[in-house]
């Protein structure tokens, strides 16, 4: 299963951020932090709430990072699953060395400090998108998306429909037929 096919098959992408490192599909669900840029602690913080699950974090500001290498270390022992963070991160090289699934904005050196003033598991929204605690992500090379709970039983459903109908078509163009021909284009 991939990103895009459940995008096909229902799930909305979370634009606006991409793969610091990512290499096979991830799915859990989300435990939200509300933060600003200044407080990397509350991000932290969230680690503990996210055995199993995925951090999903909106971050008000642009001038610092809130995740790094400590972070994904810990989170990585603790059974965290993965990490977007709708804002920056840094230590690249660690989160790689790490194989650690990470989603940012973008990187940036800097950080702010432990404040812990944010909120941990309370809606949040990315762009257009509300997400809330219990929702699922999904994640891999090709991006993050996210599906509500209550969709997520019928959306496996046509995601199994979508990879069925694709295997049959790339069955039909391993025998000589034209992708155009196979969908009557």
């Amino acid at each position: 299963m991939s990103v895009p096919n459940f995008c096909d098959a229902g799930a909305k992408p979370i634009r606006g951020v991409k793969p610091i490192y990512c290499e096979k599909f991830v799915i859990g669900e989300a435990v939200t932090v509300k933060a600003d840029d200044e407080d990397w602690g509350t991000v932290v913080k969230a680690i503990d709430y996210a055995r199993g699950k995925i951090i999903v974090a909106e971050i008000s500001g642009e001038e610092r990072a809130v995740w790094g290498g400590l972070a994904s270390l810990n989170a990585k022992i603790f059974g965290v699953k993965g990490v977007v963070i709708y804002g920056y991160v840094r230590d690249v090289e660690d989160i790689i060395r790490l194989k650690f699934p990470v989603f940012a904005k973008g990187i940036l050196p800097n950080a702010g400090k432990p404040i812990g003033r944010g909120k941990i598991n309370e809606p949040i929204k990315l762009d257009d998108i509300e997400i809330k605690p219990g929702d699922y992500i999904v994640m891999d090379k090709n991006g993050v998306a996210y599906i509500k709970r209550e969709e997520l039983e019928n959306i496996k459903e046509r995601v199994k429909k979508i990879k069925e109908k694709e295997k049959n078509i790339r069955e039909k163009i391993l025998r000589g037929k034209s992708l155009a021909e196979i969908l009557n284009l």
